[in-house]
């Protein structure tokens, strides 16, 4: 039976076998179809998939569903990163593409992201009328592959070549002072572009770790998170590499380690980057945060004579922001950045080829890199990102919940904030609490940005012990 197919910020994700079906993806394929078909758009679309439990099968399913209705799909030979849908929606000028992966969630889902022209994400005015017409529609229309393979609709391509070509148009073609890198691949899809980037690059050493298929993700949540790259924080320690670095199971969010073992966050990567291409590369322009994200990122634009633009959660806010602003930079907490005249999505292979670029230019350590942006920013704060989960049943009273209250902190709050599914509690001018309720699993994420005398464990137990209350 159908069920409802709900799209939120990363796009359609469900419970396989539930929410999740190649039924339920069917019914997608056959609205964007119609969609297609309604609008006179160009009948040919990029299909890619991630290494996700049902990834290839779901492709398929939507392929031959597309296929149906003679519009012609591209599918790569093998899994690929999510931004490869994104580059290949752009360089077959298609007016949407289709990207099969869950992102960074648990194993037991998967999901379904669709692009448009010019590979942005969907809007939510594509993404509700997608739902409005499932809504409207009983069954879907459907050819076999021999069928499609015969009318040459249907056609296998290499997908990742061209992809990271793209790439190494913003980066040198070889380090002047090779790297010893470490990378854990958590399992995830990343490797496939990765692993011919540090060829390219000319890394002394690249050592992967977990870079097996595996789509239970060997029971860890596919993010690269602190918790999740404790094996090659030891790694690099053990073996005096200069970095290591994760990224998440569709291969967009990157996390990275210092040569210390420290952690370095996706406000410290975005921050480091922004000033390395406006201070050292020379270019100009303003740069792009969601909600979210750390006010370093205001302190270096101002430092540097330009201005720091806050969007909504959400990547195509912030890619549609720069176009409007020019900026030369945009990104997230959550670990996704890109930069202009690049893919209108987060990239972590570029990501990382870019921050190969950053320390081989300024030819100093990771840890050296941190401290000489924050001291140029006069910053100091501590930022943490957790989550808390809540039963899927009492979805329905949160909003009103968060809507009329407020935590108890230690200190007072000066000012709410309220964006979206955002919730903002300032303390001053510099330091707040965030909590977010996720529109595509069932958690409250917490975001805390806080001087470093104070106790982060405290204010994250207010959080938490707040969302206790209201479930």
């Amino acid at each position: 039976m159908k069920k409802d197919i709900k799209f939120g910020t990363g796009g359609f994700r469900g419970i396989i076998d539930n929410d999740f079906t190649l039924f339920n993806v069917s019914f997608i394929a056959e609205a964007l179809s119609q969609i297609i078909l309604e609008d006179r758009a160009k009948k040919e679309i990029p299909l890619c998939y991630d290494r996700r439990f049902l990834s290839p099968e779901a492709a398929m399913a939507m392929a031959l569903v597309f296929a149906s209705h003679d519009i012609k799909v591209h599918m790569p030979f093998t899994e690929v990163p999510s931004p490869c849908a994104s580059f290949w929606t752009q360089e077959l000028d298609a007016d949407y593409g289709v990207m099969i992966t869950a992102s960074h969630n648990p194993s037991d889902w998967n999901g379904v992201k669709i692009f448009t022209k010019g590979g942005f994400d969907a809007d939510e005015k594509t993404t509700d009328r997608i739902q409005k017409i499932i809504g409207e529609i009983d069954t879907f229309s459907v050819i076999s592959e021999e069928e499609a393979r015969d009318k040459g609709i249907l056609v296998f391509f290499d997908a990742v070549t061209k992809y990271v070509d793209n790439i190494f148009r913003f980066s040198k073609p070889k380090l002047i002072h090779p790297l010893k890198v470490a990378y854990d691949n958590l399992n995830g899809v990343g490797i496939v572009s990765l692993g011919e980037a540090a060829e390219r690059i000319g890394m002394e050493e690249f050592k992967v770790l977990n870079w097996e298929k595996d789509p239970t993700f060997r029971g860890k949540l596919p993010n690269p998170l602190p918790q999740n790259l404790e094996e090659v924080r030891s790694f690099v320690l053990e073996n005096h590499y200069d970095m290591g670095f994760g990224v998440d199971s569709d291969g967009d969010r990157l996390g990275v380690i210092d040569e210390k073992g420290d952690y370095v966050s996706a406000n410290e990567i975005l921050a480091c980057l922004y000033y390395y291409l406006i201070k050292i590369k020379g270019f100009k322009g303003d740069v792009v945060r969601n909600f979210v994200t750390s006010l370093l990122l205001d302190r270096i634009a101002e430092g540097l004579g330009f201005r720091c633009h806050e969007v909504d959660v959400g990547f195509k806010y912030i890619t549609r922001k720069m176009g409007e602003c020019d900026a030369i930079i945009g990104g997230e907490s959550s670990g996704g950045l890109t930069i202009r005249d690049y893919l209108r999505g987060k990239d972590a292979t570029f990501s990382v080829v870019l921050f190969w670029n950053m320390m081989d230019d300024m030819h100093l350590p990771v840890s050296e890199i941190v401290k000489q942006v924050k001291a140029f920013a006069h910053y100091e704060n501590v930022d943490v990102e957790t989550f808390v989960t809540y039963p899927r049943d009492k979805a329905g009273n949160i909003v009103s919940y968060l809507n009329e209250n407020n935590p108890s902190f230690p200190r007072p709050i000066v000012k709410r904030d309220i964006l979206g599914r955002n919730y903002r509690y300032w303390f001053n001018d510099e330091e707040w609490a965030t909590l977010r309720l996720s529109n595509t699993e069932n958690v409250l994420r917490v975001f805390l940005e806080l001087k470093p005398h104070e106790d982060v464990a405290t204010y994250r137990s207010c959080l938490r012990d707040f969302v206790a209350k209201m479930i």
